[in-house]
């Protein structure tokens, strides 16, 4: 008999199974899923070895090579050797430019 006013956690597990599928009674009772964690924050990238913006209004005689070096490397600042030129120059026969170009 299903419809027992009894406790269904005193039941035999023969009689949940088959007054769950009968009868809706003593089913298991839906377990709650652990939360899911947060998920690892990223490692914090260790700090860049050079300012460049320090000291750049006299980065010729103020920089060590090794800065210069990094520092043209990863920001275009402190460069030793000029930047190449651009490929065209906009400003030679801009005055002419429809008929020239």
């Amino acid at each position: 008999n299903c419809m027992t006013m009894d406790n269904p956690d005193m039941w035999t597990a023969a009689k949940k199974t088959y007054c769950c599928a009968n009868a809706g009674k003593g089913c298991p009772k839906p377990t709650t899923p652990a939360p899911t964690p947060a998920p690892t924050p990223p490692p914090t990238p260790p700090p860049l070895p050079y300012d460049c913006s320090a000291g750049v209004a006299n980065w010729a005689a103020g920089w060590s090579d090794a800065k210069k070096e990094w520092c043209c490397a990863h920001g275009g600042q402190g460069c030793t050797t000029p930047k190449p030129p651009l490929p065209y120059d906009c400003n030679a026969g801009f005055d002419n430019w429809q008929a020239g170009w």
